[in-house]
């Protein structure tokens, strides 16, 4: 079975994919994901600006691993996704998806025609030339998942039209943007954000489409609001956060032991 066949079966039995953020240029940390349990990762490529080798190295130690590799691109820009979905990730993130015609735009960029834009230049995605013509051509457009990000409260007031356009596969909730967008930065327990959070949930399920949320840090709070209500994907940190957080620990319990010392 597949990276993307597994995950398909997780969405379609609404079980919870796990992964994490990673924008490094070491490919260890993306097959070590994928050693660690992690369904997929989240290659990023909006904040962190990472050359087009970097992001084709982190897919292929991603899914060396055995996880998933879905890639953020920065915008939803054809110039953006083309050479990124040449190198055959199990997904493409879409940040700031307000609209349906900005879903539609997003989806067409990942779509071979008549159904979409997509220009024909498949690198890694067609096997480097070794897999079947026919059998690509017939498969391609289901390799890859067509992940929206809803983070501002207008995708919000738009979701509903958003999930019924066609390739919309999966709606992830930015909450720091979204709280942002209502002028509540970081204050995801304030009733608008709760509620915000809530419609989102909500339309999604009314439409019967995955969702999730992508988050910097654990928040136990905000991790059992989604995951309690039923989200398929769930993002959690970085290897800086985790780094930071444990390094902080591991001083903190030195320096104990050197104050018991003296």
């Amino acid at each position: 079975m597949n990276r993307i066949t597994k995950i398909k079966e997780k969405m379609e039995k609404k079980e919870l994919c796990f992964g994490t953020h990673i924008s490094t240029q070491d490919p260890d940390f993306y097959e070590v994901s994928g050693y660690m349990g992690y369904d997929y990762v989240w290659i990023d490529n909006e904040h962190a600006g990472m050359t087009q080798p970097m992001i084709k190295n982190a897919i292929i130690a991603t899914n060396a691993g055995g996880a998933a590799a879905f890639v953020r691109v920065p915008d939803h820009q054809m110039c953006n996704v083309k050479p990124v979905i040449e190198c055959g990730p199990d997904g493409i993130i879409f940040p700031m998806v307000n609209t349906a015609e900005q879903a539609r735009q997003c989806v067409a960029h990942c779509t071979y025609p008549p159904k979409g834009t997509r220009g024909f230049g498949p690198l890694r995605g067609i096997d480097y030339g070794l897999m079947d013509f026919d059998e690509y051509v017939r498969t391609a457009d289901d390799r890859c998942l067509h992940l929206m990000q809803c983070e501002h409260k207008e995708a919000v007031k738009n979701l509903d039209e958003i999930l019924e356009v066609p390739g919309v596969d999966v709606i992830i909730c930015g909450p720091m943007d979204l709280s942002g967008s209502i002028g509540k930065m970081g204050q995801f327990s304030d009733p608008e954000m709760i509620s915000l959070m809530q419609e989102i949930i909500d339309k999604c399920k009314a439409h019967n489409k995955p969702f999730g949320l992508s988050f910097g840090l654990t928040d136990t709070k905000l991790m059992d609001f989604w995951i309690g209500q039923g989200a398929t994907f769930f993002s959690l940190g970085t290897p800086l956060d985790y780094f930071r957080e444990m390094g902080m620990d591991t001083i903190r319990l030195a320096r104990k032991m050197e104050a018991e010392r003296n």
